[in-house]
Parts: structure tokens; sequence; C-alpha cells
């Protein structure tokens, strides 16, 4: 591909390339290794933590041993829940919700694989519970974790389940606990005076997590999500530090690339964030005034805790049908979330249609290029012409050689007679740069592609291709270091790149004049033969899905430029 005025158009296309490079590179440095994503941990990795690890976890067991999960389930008095998305676990030795299993996702592609689970038991070193407290000011006694509760419910797991705990000083609390069809945990406490006086209880609910794993990806926030002010804020693990209070919040949760568990509030509740130890993170939640509860009556105080994947469509149910105001925003949408919540929508919607994400991509591609064609048809044309009034061109660089000022106006005239863009060949990589980047944060957060096989060696969309060149694709049993693992559909993308490139500087068989090449066209060729092997390069940590769809991308638009050149003949 050849411009006008070699100096200057050179120099742009020059420093536009290096920009999206710098974009491309930025995005790999920030977005770091997807290979490297940390998954909910299995309980096996939980337990051998657990086992070796004694230090503090910085909440409620500072000098002694952590429990594994299998022992925290087995040694405490417990009630199960579930329907038929999760099952929960009750612990009745302070009513505590401290464990919760998806059954819908798995923890790894393996076939013996455990579910993902989300809230953990307390006393593990990753212990993530919810826990309900009363703090009775009238008889400064306490109804916390240390609590009994009793249940008459032990048989079978049903999806609602009653508690019941009393007190010394004349309350009695009956706790409806009930998961709703999805991923929502509603509870009801009917609290009843049966003493002869007044009391007054101060209501609190705190979402307790220790050492969360988790990764600092520029291109998604994991940490705390919520809403306040009628805004969604983001917080980070390493800003929580003193006790933060959190104005007007309609929910609050902790926020992973797929997962969310977040108290469900009302504004006029008091909602505060803080730190109780080292990397142990409280949310609380509390009611602005003292329940007063008078003697022989009752009152009802109700929770609700999400718990469950950031579904698109489950998030948006919830916002529409309970009310849960930009529910939806708790996934991370970035900068372009004008392009990429529609996208995640999209994604959504053909999931539902095809059984195979790899027809989603491919069926995706194809609308992009559909949409984008009347753009890309122009440009062909314009480049075409290009390579046609090169002769002109460069009777006028000769001519003009020694003044550049002349120069530079005669091929804007020449440009505007013959109705050309000297920039035209850059604009279809222009135009794929931004919908690229929202693919990339689209097919790195979707659930639906977490896990999602296509054929073959692919087994998971959302991370790179694990079929490597430098061991000849599996055939050597050795697993390269990360900066030689480049897969094969990399490979792939890097080759139709090259092809269509050639494509575009090989153009239509003219009877034009031979002209010379300048060092200007020599060293923009040879950065355009460098490009597909570093892009190769890069992608080879992006997830397969993003490379599958580039790939793809660069098979219609070859097409494309094929027939625009066969109708311009």
């Amino acid at each position: 591909m050849s411009f006008g005025n070699e100096e200057n158009n050179s120099k742009n296309f020059i420093i536009a390339m290096v920009l999206f490079m710098a974009v491309m590179f930025g995005y790999e440095y920030f977005a770091g290794n997807k290979s490297q994503n940390v998954e909910p941990q299995t309980t096996e990795e939980i337990d051998s933590e657990n086992k070796d690890n004694s230090s503090n976890s910085g909440a409620e067991i500072p000098e002694e041993k952590y429990l594994s999960i299998d022992e925290a389930l087995k040694f405490s008095n417990r009630i199960s829940l579930e329907n038929t998305h999760m099952i929960g676990s009750v612990n009745l030795n302070g009513g505590i919700i401290d464990s919760i299993v998806l059954k819908d996702y798995k923890e790894s592609i393996d076939k013996d694989s455990k579910n993902v689970m989300l809230l953990t038991p307390k006393n593990t070193k990753h212990q993530f519970y919810y826990a309900i407290s009363y703090q009775d000011t009238t008889n400064n006694e306490l109804i916390s974790e240390k609590s009994v509760w009793t249940s008459d419910d032990f048989e079978g797991r049903k999806q609602s389940i009653t508690l019941k705990t009393q007190t010394q000083n004349g309350l009695i609390i009956e706790r409806s606990m009930t998961f709703d069809d999805n991923y929502l945990l509603n509870i009801k406490d009917k609290i009843i005076n049966v003493s002869s006086k007044p009391i007054e209880l101060n209501a609190k609910s705190d979402l307790i997590r220790a050492f969360p794993k988790h990764n600092d990806y520029a291109v998604v926030h994991e940490g705390l999500v919520g809403c306040g002010d009628s805004k969604v804020q983001e917080i980070k693990y390493k800003e929580i530090e003193s006790k933060t209070g959190f104005k007007n919040c309609s929910w609050l949760g902790y926020t992973d690339i797929y997962w969310l568990t977040a108290l469900i509030n009302n504004k006029n509740d008091i909602v505060s964030y803080s730190t109780i130890g080292d990397e142990c993170y409280k949310i609380s939640s509390s009611k602005p005034k003292n329940l007063k509860i008078s003697p022989d009556s009752m009152i009802e105080v109700n929770y609700q805790l999400f718990t469950g994947p950031k579904d698109i469509q489950v998030l948006k149910n919830y916002k529409n049908e309970k009310n849960f105001e930009k529910f939806d925003m708790a996934i991370d949408f970035g900068w372009f979330f004008i392009i990429t919540k529609p996208l995640i929508q999209l994604v959504d919607f053909l999931a539902k249609i095809f059984s195979n994400m790899g027809i989603v991509i491919l069926v995706l591609t194809l609308m992009f290029k559909i949409v984008t064609y009347p753009l890309m048809k122009k440009s062909f044309i314009s480049a075409a012409k290009m390579k046609e009034i090169q002769p002109k061109v460069a009777s006028l660089q000769k001519l003009y050689a020694n003044d550049k000022v002349r120069m530079n106006q005669e091929m804007m005239a020449l440009y505007k007679k013959e109705q050309v863009s000297p920039m035209s060949g850059c604009l279809p990589m222009l135009l794929q740069a931004p919908i690229f980047f929202c693919l990339y944060k689209v097919f790195f957060i979707s659930i639906e592609m977490r896990q999602a096989p296509l054929f073959g060696w692919v087994h998971d969309l959302s991370a790179p291709d694990s079929l490597y060149l430098f061991n000849l694709f599996g055939a050597i049993d050795w697993t390269p270091p990360s900066f030689l693992q480049i897969g094969v559909w990399p490979l792939i993308m890097g080759l139709t790149m090259f092809l269509q490139q050639k494509l575009t500087t090989i153009g239509k068989k003219r009877k034009i004049e031979i002209v010379e090449k300048t060092s200007e066209q020599k060293m923009q060729e040879n950065m355009m033969l460098i490009m597909p092997i570093m892009f190769t390069y890069i992608c080879s940590s992006f997830p397969v899905a993003v490379v599958i769809y580039w790939t793809i991308s660069n098979i219609f638009s070859m097409l494309q430029q094929y027939y625009v050149n066969r109708k311009i003949k």
C-alpha cells in the first residue's frame, strides 16, 4: 500500500501503528496472562493451605490453626437448604450461612472437578460467611455468632428452613431462610418479646471475607462493588483501610471475575466496609434506629443476600423484578460500556440459540462484518484508486523534489480530483480496534465463555490456546515457559493477517508505470511483514475466543476485499 506524500503519510502510518501496538501491549501488560486467572480454590487446595497454616486470620481465630473445609463442615451442627442452582449450609452455632455451592458451575474443566464454592465455612483460612446479630441494649445481651439455634427441618434438603433461638431475657427469634428460584437468599426474623418489659434491639448483618483470591487485572475489577447515591462504585481491596461509610446504599458486595456476593439493603440502612485484620474484610449493614418491642408483641426484620454468577440476564431480571438499582452494572463493563454491555447481552442471546460458543463467535463476526461492510468497501475502493494514481504521485514527487510546500499542495489537489484518501488503507484496522478491545473485555468476563468448549483441543474459550508450537503441539512432554506458549490459533491468526496484507499490497494487475520504492515505502513494507509475527506473539496469551474472532474476521475481510476488487476490475 502506498500513500501520496511519502514522508508525511508514512510517518502518520507508523505513528498509528505504534499507538495501536502500544495499546495492545498495554492491554497485555495490565490484563496479565489469562492462563493465570484464579478461580475459586478447589476444596483440596484450601484444605491443604488450612492444615499447613496456623497464622492469624485477622478475624475470630488469632492463636489456633485454621480448620479445613471438611473439618469445619464435619464438626459443626448444620442444616441444609437448596434450590435448582445452589446448595446452602447453615451453621446452627450462630445461625450463620457459611457454605454455598453452585450446582451449575465447576471449579475446572477436569471430569472429577468439584462445584464452585462461594461462601466458605467460618474458621477456615478463606472464611467467607454471612452473619446476623442483635444487641439487646435494654438488658445488655448479645445475640450473635455464639448463639445456639435449633431447627426441625433436618430431613432432606429444602428450599426453605426455619431456625429458632431464645435469649435469657425473654426474646424468641424465629428465622425463616428461603432460596428463591435463582441466587437470592431471603431471610425473615420474627422477634417475639415474651418478657414483661419493653426491649430495644440494634440489628446488624455482616458479610465477612478473609484472604480473597484475586488478581490486579486492569481489564476487570475485583474487590468491592456496590450502588450508593444511585452510582455504581468500585473499591479495590488495597484501598480498604479504616471503617468507611457507604451512603444511600442499595447493594454492596464482593466481586470476582465471574461471581458476586452482595448484601441487598434499604437505602436508609447504615452501610460500611472495613478491614478487621490481615486481608480480612467486613461489609456491615445496620438499621438506622433501635427496634422497640413491647411485651407480648412481635416485629419482623428482613434481609437479602445474593450469591451467584455475574450473568447479565440474571442480574438484569433482579434489577427489573426486585428493583435492585443498577444491579446489572455489577459486571465491570469498562470505559466502553456503551459498546461492551450490548455485546455481552448479544453473546448471552446467541448462547441461548446455539449450543456451541464457537458458532456464537462465527455469527458475531459475520454480524460485525455485515454492519461495517459499507465502510470497508469504501476503504478498499479508495485504496485501489491510490495504487492506480501512483505513477502520477511519483511524477509530482520527482517534479517538485526541491519544493516540499508546492509538492504537498499538488498532492492534495490530486487526491481531491481523484476522490481518494491517503489514509484509507488504515481505516479497516482503526475501525476494528475499539470493537476488538470491547470483545476482549467481553470474552474475558463473560460467564458464557467460561469453560465453554469449541472442538478438538479447545476446552475453554476464556483461556489461552494450550496446544503450543514449542512442544510440537503436545508431542513433547514439556510445558514451555509463558513467553514461549504460542498456540495453534494464534499461529493461524498470524497467517491470515499475513495473507490479508499480501492481498492488500498485491491489488489488481494493471498496466501502470513501475515506480521505484522510496525508503519510507520499504520501511513500511518491512513493518507490515513484522506485524503478523508481533501480533501472533501478543495474542498467544489472549483468551482463545478473541483469537478465533480475529482469525474469522481476517478471513471475512479477505473475502470482502476479493469481492470488491473483482467488482471494480
